[in-house]
């Protein structure tokens, strides 16, 4: 028999060549594997469900029996179908076992980013060649290794703003293996450093506000005000860190984010310029709410997959904004499909009101009581992934954060 630590840490390891081309086919995350492991182990291991686990139950219900009948009228939805499936498998799969992971895979995981950092930031010779044939070959549009004036480093996927979920992830990590008084905080710093060199504006966002949310739970305000307290000093230090794109990088996305925001948030019809100005940011926003809003069109859905290809009749109310987008009209004018960028957008633009129960799921989790500092920290980044801002429907890793979030499995730090 294989421990079941062995196997934890295999899908953890996994998560991290989610967007390495397995199957020469369009979809930028191919998270096969982890889909096949985590099936296997759903079927023929027996699991505990806790009461806020039957919210997903009852959704990945309802999911098949609308598969079902979706084969039976029109024989599709069989492939959105498995997508949506990657993530509430392996969330059932690793809740609480997470503190299985291997402190040692952490860090070499982290060093491995390290190492793959400084072949494509310093060209070293050799290497960066034989690197640049692995991304051509597994890595789609692999043209965004060495980024570009503003865009920083890709590591193992199509663009830097997708190093935002590993990095969030083995923050984590090392966090959970340090409630085990591991002290881990150069791999911490090392792991930033990296974060930063992305120059990615989502990356910024989502490691900031883990950090953030992470370091400044303090039971004394006098501590802060006094600069006495150890917790203080490290955060103050990583915010210096996370500063390092506005004081050396002559641009960058977060830099270009900020001041697009800046600019356009008091001027007439700010909200639309803003969202013409800043157009990789908004992409997501506007393909995201047209998700959301096609509840007033479609209230059960225009089927599994059949968002992509209806999202146009929504955002027609929005004509003006769409056609003028340099992002979206690409799509919008020719009517070519567009999926939204968080797993929660698409699914209520394919089954429409039928994907309740897992919006309640999602949200009795975020608003749980816990003391832990970890679980605290994810209240708010999770949601970012699954419902608001960017996640690929069949990435892992926010279910993986998810599984951390509702486990009871975690020791309680103490203040």
């Amino acid at each position: 028999m294989i421990k079941e630590s062995k196997i934890i840490n295999l899908l953890f390891l996994l998560c991290f060549f989610i967007y390495l081309k397995k199957l020469p086919i369009n979809i930028e995350t191919q998270p096969f594997f982890i889909f096949i492991i985590s099936l296997a182990l759903v079927l023929y291991t027996s699991k505990k469900v806790d009461k806020i686990d039957l919210w997903l139950v009852g959704y990945l219900i309802i999911l098949s029996s609308y598969l079902l009948l979706q084969l039976i009228l029109f024989q599709t939805g069989i492939i959105a179908f498995f997508t949506y499936l990657v993530g509430p498998l392996i969330y059932i799969v690793l809740k609480n076992k997470l503190h299985l992971v291997s402190e040692k895979l952490v860090k070499i995981i982290i060093v491995l980013f390290a190492a793959l950092t400084l072949v494509i930031l310093f060209k070293i010779p050799l290497l960066y060649g034989l690197l640049s044939g692995f991304y051509e070959l597994f890595v789609p549009r692999s043209g965004w290794m060495d980024g570009s004036d503003i865009r920083g480093i890709t590591l193992l996927a199509p663009e830097p703003s997708y190093f935002a979920f590993p990095a969030v992830l083995l923050l984590v990590a090392l966090d959970i293996t340090g409630l085990m008084g591991k002290q881990n905080l150069k791999y911490k710093l090392l792991l930033i450093t990296i974060a930063v060199l992305s120059k990615s504006a989502l990356v910024f966002a989502y490691t900031g506000i883990y950090l953030l949310l992470y370091y400044t739970k303090w039971s004394a305000i006098k501590e802060f005000l006094m600069l006495r307290s150890k917790r203080v000093m490290l955060f103050a230090t990583i915010v210096l860190i996370l500063l390092i794109p506005f004081l050396f990088f002559e641009k960058s996305r977060i830099e270009e984010v900020f001041f697009n925001v800046y600019h356009n948030i008091t001027s007439e019809n700010s909200l639309k310029n803003l969202l013409l100005t800043e157009v990789s940011g908004s992409t997501r926003f506007i393909i995201n709410s047209l998700g959301f809003l096609s509840l007033e069109y479609a209230p059960f859905g225009w089927g599994l997959g059949e968002f992509q290809n209806n999202y146009h009749i929504v955002g027609s109310q929005f004509h003006d904004l769409m056609s003028k987008h340099e992002v979206i009209k690409l799509d919008y004018l020719p009517r070519s499909p567009v999926k939204a960028q968080t797993y929660t957008a698409n699914l209520v633009g394919d089954i429409g009101i039928l994907s309740f129960p897992l919006v309640i799921f999602i949200l009795l989790s975020v608003f749980r009581k816990t003391t832990n500092k970890i679980q605290i920290a994810l209240k708010l980044v999770i949601p970012l992934m699954l419902i608001f801002v960017q996640a690929q429907i069949s990435n892992p890793i926010p279910w993986v954060l998810l599984a951390v979030l509702n486990s009871k499995s975690l020791q309680t730090v103490k203040e």
